[in-house]
């Protein structure tokens, strides 16, 4: 299976209505399961720092292949650090993976909300089928 542009789509609509539900200026960046960005939305008041914020969530999530809140007490060593530094990992909760039948086809980053937890549904209500 591949993240079709179509999923891609559909997840930066989905991400965009809850944040809009919400209340918050936020943005979402997809990622293929390289690590390849595949869309970015950046809402019009969110801040500049959200991008990078969002994409490395995402990046962190595709690394290992599962939610980034499953792996934050880890960022202190030393191969996850090195991750941050040299791929631009971002090992905070709000990436989540993109799943097709089961199988990891990507990972969907958010940051901008009030808090981590906000950042987190965001992402999830994106991937929901």
């Amino acid at each position: 299976m591949e993240l079709t542009a179509e999923r891609v789509s559909q997840v930066l609509s989905q991400a965009l209505e809850k944040a809009k539900e919400l209340d918050l200026n936020i943005t979402i960046a997809v990622v293929d399961e390289t690590g390849k960005r595949r869309g970015l939305l950046s809402m019009e008041k969110s801040r500049f720092t959200t991008i990078e914020i969002a994409e490395g969530k995402a990046l962190a999530c595709a690394g290992v292949q599962r939610p980034t809140v499953d792996v934050v007490d880890r960022a202190s060593r030393p191969v996850f650090m090195f991750q941050m530094i040299h791929d631009k990992f971002i090992f905070a909760q709000g990436g989540v993976p993109i799943l097709e039948n089961g199988e990891f086809v990507g990972a969907c980053g958010v940051s901008g909300g009030n808090s981590p937890q906000e950042d987190e549904d965001i992402a999830y209500a994106g991937v929901a089928k």
